[in-house]
């Protein structure tokens, strides 16, 4: 009963229920009109019947004339609701000319400014989007060009280098693989790669396929294909990597071509930005430093003399003395002796006292050799254990009573250590030409020298 009293109650929020309300007011006041114009004798009876069908018929028709007018703005109000929810291509339509026909074409031309807006809101999201993703890629590609920078500064191995460089590359320019392939006198080698398949990497170290590679070295510039270039050079790279895009930069070092840098994808449609030739251009320089940089270090240890850890000279400096040595005493028929001990427990002791004591005693080890070593005697590590003396014009007895002298200064500086710290030395004396005629064959006679255990 309530909610039926609230349907009828004029104070509905739905324009149904009020017109309802306003046709029975309408249609009451006038038959109680009629009513007692009959019952106080001003009406007669027998025009009662035609002023009541009067009074319906105007009833009526003007409820008729309010529902043509209320029915059109729920239908509005309906589909207002509908494109409210998001659909927003329902249309309202009604062809009229009153102000419910302007309403309606108001509606709709906001619906449709709504739907453009939303559509060129969706069009830029995915520009932002991919703006984003080429900001990212942008992003990661020079953090990943400074942290290649800071580690060539700072001496990292060429190795590492080559890894950083491929794990960059992959994450940038859409690229399902990337490879560093090096050339060596027959064939390449791939020191680093990403994503290739262990089929490509046999075939691109087979000299058969020399011919394929071979002309990008000396290119001095990047080299771009994809599905669309037909010639034969690049139908064979693309079926060589399995790929339908690739892009490759030449290394080079000294002026000399070193290898190839590449990317590339099995993507239709595909084609390498600007961008990212730059990208590449860029990181085939710095691969190109990198490179250089390994052969001047490498040159640069060729030429040092000293080893770091005991401050002697080093294993390549005392072999080409000793060869220098033998070749003198030779020709002047003079003795020249090799001296060398063994710490035969080192690798016990770093085990037990760690790396910086067993390197420890390798210093006082070398301390007690340089206070014997005489002015054109030459002392030497030759190897992780191992120390050896030149001692020229000296025969094997000599060099015997230097081993013993040896002994004792060993002696004289481990003294105050604990047992555990001290080393086990064992000695062997090699003589020219006895024992061997140059430096290859002396060192090699000294796996079976008998020794003099200190």
């Amino acid at each position: 009963m309530h909610k039926t009293a609230k349907k009828m109650s004029i104070m509905s929020r739905s324009l149904r229920p009020q017109l309802v309300v306003a046709f029975c007011i309408m249609s009451v006041i006038p038959i109680l009109a009629l009513l007692y114009l009959i019952f106080s004798g001003v009406l007669a009876l027998n025009i009662l019947l035609p002023v009541l069908g009067a009074v319906i018929v105007l009833s009526l028709l003007g409820f008729f004339l309010m529902k043509r007018i209320v029915d059109p703005i729920i239908r509005i109000c309906s589909d207002a609701k509908v494109i409210a929810n998001g659909e927003l291509s329902r249309k309202i339509d009604f062809a009229r000319d009153d102000e419910i026909g302007e309403l309606s074409n108001a509606l709709n031309q906001m619906t449709q400014h709504i739907k453009n807006n939303m559509d060129e809101l969706k069009i830029y999201g995915e520009r932002t989007k991919d703006i984003n993703l080429q900001i990212n890629s942008q992003v990661i590609a020079l953090s990943g060009l400074l942290e290649i920078s800071n580690i060539i500064s700072e001496g990292t191995s060429l190795s590492e280098v080559f890894d950083i460089v491929i794990s960059r590359l992959s994450q940038i320019a859409s690229s399902s693989f990337a490879f560093i392939a090096s050339k060596d006198s027959v064939s390449f080698e791939v020191p680093a790669h990403y994503g290739l398949r262990a089929d490509i990497l046999a075939a691109l170290r087979l000299p058969v396929n020399v011919y394929v590679l071979d002309p990008l070295l000396g290119a001095g510039t990047h080299f771009m294909n994809d599905s669309s270039v037909y010639d034969e050079e690049s139908l064979g790279l693309l079926k060589l990597f399995s790929a339908k895009n690739l892009l490759i930069y030449p290394i080079a070092a000294q002026g000399r071509p070193y290898g190839i840098l590449g990317i590339g994808n099995p993507l239709d449609g595909f084609r390498y930005s600007q961008d990212d030739i730059e990208l590449m251009s860029i990181f085939a320089k710095q691969l190109s430093i990198a490179v250089e940089n390994d052969l001047l270090s490498k040159k640069v240890k060729d030429l040092e003399i000293l080893d770091e850890a005991t401050g002697l000279y080093n294993r390549r400096y005392i072999f080409a003395r000793l060869d220098e040595e033998i070749l003198r005493a030779i020709s002047h028929q003079r003795p020249c002796a090799f001296l060398v001990f063994k710490i035969s427990n080192f690798i016990d002791l770093k085990s037990q006292l760690g790396k910086v004591a067993a390197e420890d005693v390798l210093r006082k080890s070398a301390a007690a050799l340089t206070l014997i070593v005489g002015d054109i005697d030459r002392a030497g590590r030759i190897g992780e254990n191992i120390f050896g003396m030149i001692l020229p014009e000296k025969n094997k007895r000599q060099a015997q009573e230097i081993g013993l002298k040896l002994r004792s200064a060993i002696d004289d500086s481990f003294k105050s250590d604990i047992a555990a710290k001290k080393p086990r030395v064992g000695i062997s004396i090699l003589e020219n030409p006895i024992d061997g005629s140059d430096a290859a064959s002396l060192f090699e006679k000294i796996k079976t020298a008998q020794e003099l255990t200190v």
